[in-house]
């Protein structure tokens, strides 16, 4: 293992410690291994999320994410109740992100970065490296992820009950902000191939701050269905 590695499996080692302290998810049902099929996402596709903050569990919003354009790229576009624009969602193909709005600022990646394995077997896991860069600018900081298949599960929302992919992302990356030291990431998420989409996802981030020996967290989130509205055939 190189030395480049063993300081990423450092990272996300602390991460792990880290989150056995609390964000606990709700109980879940193992099922048989499930065939895990190409996502086809179409023009006016609708998912409903509820934004849920995961240290105190209070419900902080919703978010309507809508298919937009789906060639040559896929955008899906983000609203909140009320109607305002959050951003875009980029994909090159279903689901490998070229435009990521999720967290504090908007991320632009140089090659598309995949949000599944490349199947839906449990331990299939796949280390991708990256950069991306901030809007209106030409900076690229360095991203790299380990996206592992933890296993198939069936898992209720309120927007119903599905056989779901459970995915876990562990991120380390280069921060725009240079105090913030070895910040990484952990992010799950529920993957449902009867919508085409995660029926929930959530993530939290960690950074070591110059002089401090403990590291300090970013916001956790979850997002969980509401509703889907598949788009009307014609």
């Amino acid at each position: 293992m190189t030395p480049r590695r063993r300081l990423l499996r450092g990272a996300l080692a602390g991460a792990m410690v880290t989150l056995a302290g609390g964000c606990a998810t709700e109980a879940i049902e193992r099922v048989a291994e499930q065939p895990l099929p190409e996502p086809r996402p179409r023009l006016g596709d609708r998912w409903r999320y509820e934004l849920i903050n995961r240290f105190n569990r209070q419900r902080t919003g919703e978010v309507l994410a809508e298919v937009e354009e789906s060639a040559p790229t896929l955008r899906v576009a983000l609203r909140d109740a009320d109607g305002r624009r959050l951003g875009d969602e980029l994909y090159a193909t279903p689901w490998a992100v070229l435009q990521e709005p999720f967290y504090a600022f908007v991320q632009i990646f140089s090659t598309p970065m995949p949000l599944l394995p490349p199947s839906g077997r449990a331990g299939d896991a796949r280390w991708h490296e990256s950069s991306y860069r901030l809007p209106g600018t030409d900076q690229h900081y360095r991203w790299e992820v380990r996206n592992a298949a933890e296993g198939w599960e069936r898992l209720r929302v309120p927007g119903g009950e599905f056989v779901v992919l459970r995915v876990v992302r562990d991120i380390v990356f280069a921060h725009p902000d240079f105090t913030r030291l070895r910040p990484w990431r952990r992010e799950t998420l529920w993957y449902a191939p009867a919508i085409h989409r995660w029926i929930q996802r959530e993530w939290a981030g960690w950074y070591l701050w110059p002089g401090e020996r403990f590291p300090l967290r970013e916001d956790a989130v979850r997002w969980r269905l509401l509703d889907h509205r598949p788009a009307t055939a014609g």
